[in-house]
């Protein structure tokens, strides 16, 4: 997964991810924002989805849900149905996105990084 964090014109931080994991970058941005203690919360329970190998993690803001399980993380947005009702709509950027679950913990360990700049 390609990324980069910058600040945005109100110097608020603000995530740009590859295309196709897009919605990524726009829950981070705007979901989790500057909390960085949420961030943090949610990096712990992921490694341990990571290390036990079982679970699931669900997560819901606003307008966008987050759900890990032991392999993936998947991001949606709610207005667009729930996870159930997507089906193969993964993969478009616009709806819902997944990724592996390494690829996750990368990227969500960069933004906390970021944070502490």
């Amino acid at each position: 997964m390609e990324y980069e964090f910058r600040r945005d014109l109100y110097d608020q931080p603000e995530a740009i991810v590859e295309m196709e994991q897009a919605l990524f970058g726009r829950w981070l941005s705007e979901a989790l924002g500057d909390n960085r203690g949420e961030a943090e919360r949610i990096l712990q329970r992921v490694e341990t989805l990571l290390s036990d190998r079982r679970g699931q993690f669900d997560w819901h803001g606003q307008e966008l849900s987050l759900q890990l399980d032991s392999e993936s993380a998947r991001v949606w947005l709610q207005a667009e149905g729930d996870l159930d009702e997507l089906g193969g709509g993964f993969g478009l950027a616009d709806e819902a996105c997944e990724s592996g679950l390494e690829d996750f913990i990368g990227l969500l360990r960069g933004w906390i990084d970021y944070l502490d700049e």
